[in-house]
């Protein structure tokens, strides 16, 4: 298989994989559930602060970064480690 194909295969996969696979795994992970809530309860307690407009926009943009950043973050490690079983599993068929 040529490289551009398999980069195209690998973006395919990404793509079904990180929407409704994740939307599945992520309703029956506990771990996500709690801190989804810790989340809510943080964006409530911040709603109650009394900021300004001008803080809320701060705020606001502090936080879509730090998600953007994260997103991002997870994208790329689920990208690599998909590259990862790959290739194992070229090199496993190659070992046969």
């Amino acid at each position: 298989m040529k490289k551009k194909d398999k980069d195209n295969l690998l973006d395919i996969l990404v793509k079904t994989r990180t929407v409704k696979a994740l939307d599945e795994a992520i309703d029956k992970s506990s771990a996500y559930q709690e801190t989804l809530k810790r989340q809510d309860k943080a964006f409530d307690a911040l709603g109650k602060a009394g900021l300004s407009k001008e803080q809320k926009a701060i705020v606001d943009g502090a936080i879509s970064a730090a998600n953007e950043c994260g997103a991002a973050y997870g994208a790329v490690a689920y990208e690599l480690g998909l590259q990862d079983g790959v290739k194992l599993m070229s090199e496993l068929n190659e070992i046969k």
